[in-house]
């Protein structure tokens, strides 16, 4: 390409590098803005975890009725998730009675 101006050039350069290119030759980035930190959604890490047959019939239950109640698309780590929000509501001693019985003997 020829006969570009270097203001072109740096235009062209900021866009491909960074989407920073000014929309009309007036007015260019505020280099002293802060923008706000993008909020990071935390990722889900895979891992294997053992369920008796009785543990996965009721979790497939829970999204059977979660569908059926018309709620959003579920599957088993968002029980498993709802699972671990629920024990907030319990003092440690409780969370330990319960781990006690959930223990597979």
């Amino acid at each position: 390409m020829r006969n570009r101006s270097s203001v072109m050039k740096d235009r062209e350069n900021d866009f491909i590098n960074g989407g920073t290119a000014a929309l009309s030759p007036n007015t260019a980035p505020d280099v002293n803005a802060v923008e706000a930190e993008p909020v990071k959604k935390a990722k889900a890490k895979p891992v294997s975890i053992s369920f008796t047959d009785e543990n996965l019939s009721e979790i497939d239950n829970r999204i059977r009725n979660e569908i059926l109640a018309g709620g959003t698309r579920v599957n088993r780590s968002d029980i498993v998730r709802a699972a671990i929000l629920g024990l907030e509501r319990f003092s440690d001693e409780e969370i330990s009675v319960l781990i006690s019985r959930a223990k597979l003997q």
